[in-house]
């Protein structure tokens, strides 16, 4: 694992989840990079945080509502920045082409809410299946839902897993952990602390804490043993 991975790929300089963005995170020395993904209506992971488009694209529409074709359309670049309006919601298929390109390794965050877990577990690891390179280290799928997970677990048995928790730890999350035979567990800031940590690698779990952007907190984490920082401005915490 690394030291730091981009949020949604380069989130404090460029669109979120775009191409453009895991460009950007790559540029800035970034071997990892984490994103989003929901399912369209024709069942296709497309890479985008909230399960409405609005956000990130001015359309008020549920993600699950749309085909992929039409969701590839749609500006995700302009509500960051002009220069960006160029940018379109990907599909995994495409940043999966996209990172083997720039020598990023994927963590894809099965969002909670995405509806249909089980098909968007199931159609994740199909399309993994198909466009990741077979000769370079498997990507990392995590997820808040411990559903998104199990059910990620039986669509591919030999996928590394993360289980993510915020606010409060997971109810039995070492249990958890051990039984999908998670590779980590990716834990808010406000959670981090001597003892999850040390009870996370204790199970041969490694730790990764999202998301920091200050320097001095990066620091403190890394003294406490985390393995690596999840971050929007992956430049800043490199200087730790």
């Amino acid at each position: 694992m690394p030291k730091l991975v981009g949020h949604r790929g380069c989130a404090g300089y460029a669109p979120e989840n775009t191409l453009g963005g895991f460009a950007r995170a790559a540029e800035l020395g970034c071997d990892w990079v984490e994103f989003d993904i929901q399912l369209s209506r024709d069942g296709v992971p497309v890479v985008v945080h909230d399960s409405n488009l609005e956000r990130t694209t001015g359309h008020d529409m549920p993600v699950r509502f749309m085909l992929a074709s039409r969701i590839g359309e749609l500006d995700a670049g302009s509500w960051f920045d002009a220069k960006w309006r160029d940018e379109r919601v990907p599909t995994l298929a495409q940043v999966l082409d996209a990172c083997a390109v720039l020598g990023l390794m994927p963590n894809i965050e099965v969002k909670y809410n995405c509806g249909a877990l089980r098909r968007c577990a199931r159609a994740v690891a199909a399309v993994i299946a198909e466009r990741w390179p077979a000769d370079k280290p498997a990507p990392l799928v995590s997820s808040f839902s411990l559903r998104a997970l199990y059910w990620s677990r039986l669509a591919a048995p030999d996928q590394p897993l993360a289980l993510l928790m915020w606010k409060r730890p997971v109810r039995l999350w070492k249990l958890h952990a051990r039984l999908l035979r998670c590779r980590a567990v990716h834990v808010d800031g406000t959670l981090a602390s001597p003892g999850l940590v040390a009870a996370a690698h204790k199970r041969g779990l490694a730790v990764g804490i999202y998301t920091i952007n200050d320097v001095a907190r990066a620091t403190e984490l890394l003294a406490m043993g985390v393995d690596y920082i999840i971050s929007d401005t992956p430049d800043v915490i490199f200087s730790t």
